[in-house]
């Protein structure tokens, strides 16, 4: 049954920190290393001359920004928070104000960095380029951090997606994961490196792993789902997560739950144009599943077809929502590509 929408405004407070932010949202994201996203097109990328390049298109990035973009096409109650600084910042800003996405960019004085997808037309092969970011003071990343405990009322599920900029702690997300535990928002972690195991730590609701971020739990056995989903359901039982899902790419993707979920989901064969914003599509139409109160198996689903989805659309966004849910239809129609207990 679908929940009930909350109306959609933020007011800032213009004194401390603790008096915090009224944003009466069901959902907020928390990008601390947001990006503009610069695409654009070449016949060959040279060595030795210029690459003459168009440009294709400019949009908002980074993990939290994408997975709001795309709730809030959806039609989510979505506030998306994220440090922003110099003219790349105030592009940022104005780039998701464009698009009617309620957001609250914290200032920081560095400048919000600026990314590049280059596809070479003679080849279609696409190059992202990533940039390192800004670095942050410790004021900086304090004030972001007591922006998401201070939040006035709580959100119901918290989106906690990106890498951390320079200067910020690694156990930041540590500190977000606990601060929402104690108001019971449910966290949504789609982070990696230094920055995964401090909020495991803590304990979240949901947990998406790539290869290498299970990899770095400790997973070393063969590419196999059933020792792959055993695996899983040791690190749940760990209490580090209430639902973990690991990507596997073409092959799609594996799901365990403290609930007793244990499902593998296999998607139909898909050309890619873009693989920017795959896993935040995943991260983003799963949590607006369960925010609606579908089960965790049916959410999981759409979870894979909207990444399936966003590999054939360029961009870092799925721009035909319909597209997700003729994929949906295809999972649960075909019985060799339907979830089946491992």
């Amino acid at each position: 049954m679908a929940r009930k929408k909350r109306a959609l405004f933020l007011i800032e407070s213009p004194a401390t920190a603790t008096e915090g932010v009224r944003a009466i949202s069901a959902i907020i994201t928390l990008t601390m290393n947001p990006s503009v996203d610069l695409f654009g097109t070449a016949e060959r990328l040279l060595d030795e001359s210029k690459t003459r390049c168009q440009e294709t298109g400019r949009q908002p990035g980074g993990g939290g920004i994408n997975v709001a973009r795309n709730l809030r096409r959806l039609g989510a109650d979505v506030l998306a928070v994220f440090p922003r600084g110099g003219l790349n910042g105030e592009l940022l800003e104005r780039l998701l104000r464009d698009e009617g996405l309620p957001c609250l960019g914290v200032p920081v004085d560095s400048e919000t960095r600026q990314n590049l997808a280059l596809t070479e037309t003679s080849t279609t092969k696409m190059y992202h380029f990533v940039f390192p970011g800004p670095v942050l003071q410790d004021s900086e990343w304090q004030l972001c951090l007591d922006r998401i405990s201070f939040m006035d009322p709580a959100p119901e599920y918290l989106v906690i997606s990106g890498s951390l900029p320079r200067g910020t702690p690694s156990d930041f997300y540590g500190r977000v994961a606990k601060a929402a535990a104690e108001r019971n928002t449910k966290v949504v972690l789609d982070v990696s490196g230094s920055a995964l195991q401090p909020p495991l730590d803590e304990g979240v609701y949901l947990a998406k792993l790539n290869r290498k971020e299970f990899a770095q739990l400790g997973y070393t056995g063969p590419d196999d789902p059933e020792a792959q989903l055993t695996a899983m359901e040791d690190i749940v039982a760990k209490g580090y997560v209430e639902v973990l899902v690991v990507t596997l790419g073409p092959k799609g993707a594996l799901l365990v739950s403290r609930a007793g979920d244990r499902w593998a989901l296999t998607p139909p064969p898909t050309k890619i144009v873009s693989h920017v914003g795959a896993g935040d599509s995943f991260v983003a139409v799963m949590t607006y599943q369960l925010h609606r109160g579908n089960s965790v198996p049916e959410a999981f689903r759409y979870g894979v077809a909207a990444a399936t989805a966003a590999v054939k659309t360029a961009g870092n966004q799925i721009d035909d929502m319909s597209t997700v849910d003729d994929i949906y239809r295809q999972l649960s129609t075909h019985p060799e590509r339907a979830p089946t207990g491992v």
